[in-house]
Parts: structure tokens; C-alpha cells; sequence
């Protein structure tokens, strides 16, 4: 009788200690993602206060007037180009072509199924 009545007694302890951890992991968790929030909002307004300044530069860099008066300061006449000045290219696709610009390499049979799985790049960069 008392050999079960100690081991009741150890188990509820033992469940009262595995409860009262697991509620302190959930508090300490509940805090680190609250601190966590706030960081990520402190960044967000940050890239949105940049964002507007950028928008606004970008407007006022296109604007006509700026590059007038930035013509005037400077002196600069625009003038259509002489025909001598003119040179001509023939215009190649290069996005079109099949030529790969990546090393050749040899095809295994794991790379190429390896290489069904892994994500494509969506664009070429062409140098």
C-alpha cells in the first residue's frame, strides 16, 4: 500500500513539474514572438518610410523642369546627332538563343533528376 500510494505521489509530482515547465516554455515562447513582431514592425515602417522618400526622389528626378533647369546650370545645348556621330549595330537576341553560358558539364544520371526537382531560373543573365 504505501509503495503505490509513493509512486502516486512521485507521478503527480513528476505531472505537476512537466505541466508547470511546459506552461513556462509557452509563456517564454508568447514573449519572443511578441518581441519578435515588434522588431519586424519597426523594419516595416522603417522600408515604407524609405519607400516613400524613394518615390518621391523619383518623381522629382523625372521631372521635366528638374532636368531643364539642370540643363541651364550647366550650360548643356541638346541637339539632334550627325549622321558621322550615328553607328549602327546588328541587333542580336541573345535572350533567344540556345547557347548556354554556364560551363559544360557532364550529365549524370542523378544530376538530371536532381535537376527536375530544383527550381529553374526564370531569367538569363546575358553578359
Amino acid at each position: 500500500m504505501n509503495k503505490i500510494r509513493f509512486f502516486r505521489s512521485i507521478s503527480t509530482i513528476i505531472l505537476c513539474l512537466v505541466l508547470t515547465l511546459c506552461y513556462v516554455h509557452q509563456e517564454i515562447e508568447i514573449v519572443k514572438t511578441g518581441f519578435n513582431i515588434s522588431t519586424h514592425k519597426k523594419k516595416v515602417s522603417l522600408l515604407l518610410d524609405q519607400y516613400r522618400s524613394l518615390v518621391y526622389n523619383l518623381s522629382r528626378l523625372e521631372s521635366p523642369k528638374r532636368i531643364e533647369d539642370t540643363l541651364c546650370t550647366n550650360e548643356i545645348v541638346l541637339c539632334m546627332p550627325k549622321v558621322e556621330n550615328i553607328k549602327r549595330f546588328d541587333r542580336i537576341d541573345l535572350a533567344y538563343t540556345r547557347q548556354s553560358r554556364q560551363p559544360d558539364r557532364k550529365k549524370t544520371f542523378w544530376g538530371d533528376i536532381f535537376d527536375r526537382f530544383s527550381i529553374k531560373a526564370e531569367a538569363k543573365v546575358v553578359k
